[in-house]
């Protein structure tokens, strides 16, 4: 099985290694059994009896206005509706991953989820109720350092924070935030977490590699201080502009044995990539989560992975941006060399 990776650390080994001990604190055995699980079982074909992962969109809605961004789009604002999850909803959905012993949930998905009254409520919920791995994704806009602070509290345990440039560059992407404002965040949630001696929420910078490729060691020196990780993701065709994709061979896709994904009116969509809805196998308002995740639907799906290069006949999957073929630009930082991949004939102008 060939995967398809638009991401990469650059952190050296001891930093990545500091990233997931802080992450998997206190179960780490359970966090070592996940991530060989997460990592192999699809290599296999073996499935779960129900996901060990399950991503919860609590906000469709975003607050800022990024050029690259799907949710900008008349499809996207034609497909999916803007709104909150319901909190019994949510409740119903923790509850049945904790009966059957999920390890980790995401509160994010297409949206930002810190724009929801009820999220530090919902974090709460999960850690207490036994999930062991609670993260979430976030632009920053809405999470200020008293919530930052309830987060410690509650036992978060994982917050990746998009911040893509400096200065003027981040401005100009990240709309409405500015940068010194956003930036200063960072530096207080340090604070914050040495305040409680705690090591979580570990904290990840990603960013895109248009925004930073002038300046990669002046945004590794801005951040590296204050998070365990800092990751560069290539642009990701989110707007599908694209027209001749150039695919690996022979590619298998293996999300499908990994996670399960609910948006925020409870339907399940075949997987995260489906920012439009257009694959949905379930709905958690009149299903359960263990009824999706084994029923007709989605082990059709699955056989259909199984095939190679067989993911092209949807829609959704040949617009992915997992199987596409990346070329390699080597760049050194501080001395250590790293590989950032870029999508073949694809534009590395943000917005495009």
């Amino acid at each position: 099985m060939k995967v398809s990776s638009n991401q990469w650390n650059i952190n050296g080994l001891l930093n990545t290694l500091r990233f997931h001990y802080g992450r998997g604190q206190g179960h780490l055995f359970a966090y070592i059994k996940n991530r060989i699980i997460w990592n192999y079982f699809p290599k296999f074909n073996l499935i779960t009896k129900f996901p060990t992962h399950v991503d919860i969109e609590t906000s469709s809605a975003c607050n800022m206005a990024c050029p690259m961004c799907y949710t900008l789009t008349d499809t996207f604002k034609r497909r999916v509706k803007r709104q909150l999850m319901d909190f019994e909803l949510y409740k119903k959905i923790i509850d049945e991953c904790v009966k059957n012993k999920v390890y980790s949930i995401r509160v994010s998905l297409r949206g930002e989820a810190f724009i929801h009254p009820d999220i530090i409520k919902m974090i709460k919920y999960a850690k207490e109720q036994g999930i062991k791995e609670v993260s979430s994704l976030t632009n920053l806009l809405a999470l200020d350092s008293q919530m930052f602070g309830q987060l410690v509290e509650c036992g978060m345990d994982w917050l990746t924070i998009s911040f893509d440039g400096l200065g003027k560059t981040y401005e100009s992407i990240r709309k409405p935030a500015k940068f010194e404002e956003s930036y200063s965040k960072i530096q207080e949630f340090k604070k914050i977490k040495d305040k409680f001696g705690s090591k979580k929420p570990v904290l990840r910078i990603q960013t895109i590699w248009p925004a930073i490729k002038d300046n990669p060691e002046e945004f590794y020196d801005k951040f590296s201080p204050y998070v365990e990780q800092i990751v560069i993701n290539t642009l990701i065709d989110y707007l599908h502009k694209d027209k001749d994709i150039v695919y690996n061979k022979n590619f298998i896709c293996p999300v499908l044995w990994q996670r399960l994904i609910v948006g925020s009116d409870g339907q399940v969509l075949l997987c995260s990539y489906d920012e439009m809805n257009k694959e949905i196998v379930g709905d958690l308002n009149t299903q359960s989560i263990k009824e999706i995740w084994n029923g007709k639907k989605l082990n059709q799906m699955r056989e259909l992975q199984r095939k190679k290069d067989t993911y092209k006949k949807l829609e959704v999957c040949k617009e992915c941006c997992l199987p596409r073929k990346l070329v390699e630009e080597k760049i050194n930082i501080r001395g250590k060399i790293f590989s950032i991949k870029h999508y073949v004939d694809r534009s590395k102008q943000v917005g495009q």
